[in-house]
């Protein structure tokens, strides 16, 4: 019943319209939409309800209640917090500057479910900013991360959801700033939402198969630049059973579209083969045909081939390669994961096209990211490590996301390559992760079908460095360091923006679910748009 109770709240959160929650006026004069919090309804709709149904149907599927080891199967973990922040630069100007109090208050909800048809976590948080002794509007954003998969009929029909809603820049050359509540105009609040409904199982002993279809949203707030959606379908038959050399067959289509105007196919057939000597290492080939008109929209035949190495010494240790030739731009993915007892390291290096949900997924790039990885094997289950991790970074006064680097809207079809370093540590008392990364975005079409960044450069390079260091001063409290530092730059050296930040803060548990944080930051932007800004803050959570 609980969770059915946060379930609806949950929905009528991202369901409220903003004229309900703020003055009409505002909303008004801005001509906001909810458009971001409607694309995301669907995945948070679908895993609140699962848990709402695993808890109620826990005679049939054994989903609620405690485990075996005690824990329950479905987590719900409301929460509320209130957050004063003073800042000497609200807008972000060199000159001058408003000064202003903002206070942002935060209900919030986390779920997780590890049992039962519906498994997966969310967790959503609405924040409402007041800005006083300025003239800036108040305004309501929202954060989102949820992902799932339902199991509709057993072992034969699933379907997977995801969805996120975030604060990207809409620009790599506008205003940057690590507190997107500022009153930063290069701010999009960005939601994106994928469903992919699945078909797997035998073909007698001799093979067996997966029939997928896909589709995704992305909606950028306040412009059309970004909004795009994407649909798709694949099938892929494999060989059936153990054996050291495996076949399969794949075949698939995609379309994108951006609302600015880009839309791409892409359709393959390849055949691979898979060769596993011993339980360490593995071997893979691949060829086909591939139809494709993401590098001028004129629809062309061409061949694609590639190979794979995995080699994986033991639970702790990874090490993979792969390789694919296109005609549109080769991909690749390299990577190097180890972990110790108490840290973590992890070095990537991809490449691949980005369009829509072509795009691969990364490394990690955030702090949250670090320690899912990290605690892999202190907490297997995927949905109990989740809460685990999110109540860590908070008892260390650490953001999940102080990691990330500065993410850009997209605006078209681009080849996207990444590379990141990371390593975490949690000693007895201090806890350090530090990232670097380097992304060099380069644009596929013409600048004629471009639109935001790439209408006037060929690529876009982003640089990052990061390092967070939180020491713990009691078993009640600790003090944080954070030190970021990004650059961008496009094809000339005018087009460059540089963001350094540094923070620190006291960080204390007043009771078992009560979290203070006192801190100060010091932020200086320099390129195009340069501006310095201080700010003092202090947040209280309490979780239910």
């Amino acid at each position: 019943m609980a969770v059915a109770v946060m379930a609806m709240a949950t929905v009528m959160a991202l369901k409220t319209r903003p004229a309900e929650l703020m003055p009409s006026r505002y909303f008004h004069e801005r001509n906001l939409s909810p458009r971001p919090r409607a694309l995301a309804l669907a995945a948070a709709c679908l895993l609140c309800a699962g848990s709402a149904w695993a808890q109620d149907g826990s005679s049939q599927v054994g989903a609620a209640g405690p485990t075996a080891t005690g824990r329950p199967s479905v987590l719900v973990e409301p929460r509320f917090g209130v957050m004063q922040t003073w800042t000497d630069n609200n807008r972000l100007t060199r000159t001058g500057k408003d000064a202003a109090l903002l206070t942002t208050l935060t209900p919030g909800v986390s779920i997780s479910t590890t049992r039962g048809a519906v498994r997966g976590s969310l967790d959503y948080s609405l924040n409402g900013i007041v800005y006083t002794k300025s003239d800036e509007k108040a305004r309501i954003q929202h954060s989102l991360s949820a992902k799932g998969v339902a199991e509709l009929i057993d072992r034969l029909f699933f379907v997977d959801a995801n969805a996120s809603i975030s604060q990207q820049a809409a620009s790599a050359f506008g205003v940057q700033s690590v507190d997107p509540s500022l009153a930063n105009s290069n701010r999009r609040e960005t939601a994106t939402v994928s469903l992919a409904p699945r078909l797997q199982g035998h073909i007698g002993s001799v093979a067996n198969f997966e029939l997928r279809a896909n589709t995704s949203a992305t909606n950028v707030s306040d412009a059309v630049i970004g909004d795009s959606h994407a649909n798709g379908a694949s099938l892929r038959v494999s060989r059936a059973g153990r054996a050291a050399l495996t076949w399969s067959v794949d075949a698939s289509t995609q379309k994108s579209s951006f609302k600015t105007g880009a839309q791409n196919r892409v359709s393959s057939l390849t055949g691979s083969l898979s060769y596993k000597p011993d339980i360490d290492w593995q071997l893979g080939v691949l060829a086909g045909r591939e139809r494709s008109d993401l590098k001028d929209f004129v629809l062309r035949n061409s061949s694609t081939y590639g190979a794979n190495l995995s080699w994986t010494p033991s639970l702790r240790t990874k090490l993979s390669a792969d390789f694919q030739s296109h005609e549109y731009g080769d991909s690749f993915s390299y990577n190097l994961e180890h972990r110790w007892s108490r840290s973590a390291l992890r070095f990537s290096d991809s490449q691949s096209v980005n369009a829509a949900n072509f795009q691969n997924a990364g490394a990690p790039r955030s702090n949250y990211d670090l320690y899912f990885f990290q605690f892999a094997s202190l907490v297997p289950d995927p949905a109990q490590r989740d809460v685990f991790v999110r109540n860590f970074l908070r008892t260390q006064g650490l953001s999940a996301d102080a990691l990330a680097s500065s993410a850009v809207v997209d605006t078209g079809p681009t080849v996207l390559r990444t590379q990141l370093l990371s390593y975490s540590l949690q000693g007895v008392r201090t806890t350090v992760t530090t990232t670097a990364s380097r992304s060099n975005n380069r644009r596929l079409a013409s600048a004629s079908s471009s639109s935001g960044d790439f209408a006037a450069n060929g690529r876009v390079l982003q640089r990052s460095l990061s390092l967070n260091v939180s020491h713990n001063l009691t078993p009640t409290s600790s003090a944080v360091l954070s030190v970021i530092q990004q650059d961008s730059e496009g094809d000339s050296a005018a087009q460059s923006t540089t963001l350094r930040s540094i923070s620190a803060s006291w960080n204390c548990r007043l009771g078992a679910r009560v979290n203070f944080t006192l801190g100060a930051r010091a932020a200086h932007s320099g390129g195009l748009i340069s501006y310095r800004e201080n700010a003092m803050f202090a947040n209280l959570v309490q979780q239910f």
